[in-house]
């Protein structure tokens, strides 16, 4: 049987393509020799790309698959990654910047606790989350990981040496009506209408990732879903645990979201714009029919927050915008969030 590895065509299980190239039988070449250490001629990009997709993130599921695929783009160039994963159908509106210390090309012997902490300083600097900044370390040293573990690295793992930044307890910021319609204008779909869902449902990002048509009720009359009756505007909402390797509710308790009339009347619109409807379809997909990543789309909020002067924004300071609505205006603030929104 011929190793995956130097076998054209795609993986079955993910659709990464696996047409032969230089890298690896660079990689083939080197471990047969065992004169030196085969990572000696494997630069980092090589090494995910040829090892690490197939042999560990290939065995994920199509969230965790997503999920490594959204933290490597702070790691690799995003045209690498794209090119590495465009078969999955996953898009990301992430571009090269030209200050970014990105990894691609550094030989994976020469990996050092320093290119680690480049990355780790770079992503503070720019605001990112600590819960991203986090990801970031862990997934360069998952990498590192299995390349010593398949004898492409030699000696201590360099992202273990990394301290991550203290994390500033600061006042909680409150996202006004004004803030929250200024970067409604700047998003596209789908994280404008998961915007629109948390701050008017209190829904969390991987709730709504999760939900499906099925679990949603834009009629005026009762249903029943999986056993459970979903009154008229409700939805049925599956409590998501903390696994990024996970879209699909586990044990998981539900509860009942009530829908506001001005996103009922958009959520119908959206599902009239569908050009296959079905009771399983996600609620909002990525083109192809995949599941949306959570990780991906907190990566796409923090951008928008620096576009529009809002560093400190996150899902979490959007979630908090729905106690704003959870009042006697609550239909009036909704209709507001909703109006210039195409």
């Amino acid at each position: 049987m011929q190793n995956s590895l130097t076998t054209a065509g795609q993986d079955s299980r993910t659709g990464i393509s696996l047409e032969p190239n230089f890298a690896r039988h660079t990689i083939r070449m080197v471990s047969e020799s065992r004169t030196e250490l085969p990572g000696a001629a494997v630069s980092l990009a090589e090494y995910i790309e040829e090892k690490f997709i197939p042999n560990h993130v290939s065995s994920k599921t199509s969230a965790g698959r997503m999920h490594y695929q959204a933290i490597l783009k702070h790691i690799l160039t995003p045209e690498t990654v794209e090119r590495i994963f465009a078969p999955s159908g996953s898009k990301s509106r992430l571009r090269t910047l030209p200050d970014w210390p990105y990894l691609d090309h550094v030989r994976l012997c020469d990996l050092t606790s320093d290119h680690v902490r480049r990355l780790v300083m770079s992503a503070s600097t720019r605001g990112y989350s600590p819960q991203t900044i986090k990801h970031i370390k862990n997934v360069v040293g998952r990498v590192i990981s299995h390349a010593r573990k398949e004898g492409f690295f030699n000696g201590e793992n360099p992202a273990s040496e990394i301290k991550l930044p203290a994390i500033l307890h600061r006042n909680v910021h409150r996202l006004t009506i004004a803030e929250a319609k200024a970067i409604l204008r700047l998003m596209q779909y789908p994280e404008r209408e998961i915007a629109l869902i948390t701050m008017t449902t209190g829904m969390t990002v991987s709730e709504i990732c999760a939900l499906r048509w099925k679990s949603v009720n834009l009629t005026d009359a009762p249903v029943y879903c999986d056993g459970e009756v979903i009154p008229p505007r409700h939805a049925l909402v599956r409590q998501q645990q903390n696994d990024p390797d996970s879209v699909s509710p586990g044990a998981s308790r539900m509860r009942i979201v009530e829908i506001p009339e001005p996103l009922a009347r958009r959520l119908q619109r959206l599902r009239r714009e569908m050009r296959h409807f079905e009771p399983e379809t996600f609620l909002l997909e990525n083109q192809g029919g995949t599941p949306l990543c959570p990780m991906d789309i907190c990566s796409r909020l923090e951008l928008i927050g620096r576009e529009a002067g809002i560093p400190w924004l996150s899902w979490p300071a959007l979630k908090r915008a729905h106690q704003t609505l959870l009042s006697d205006l609550r239909v009036q603030l909704s209709d507001e969030l909703m109006l210039g929104v195409h």
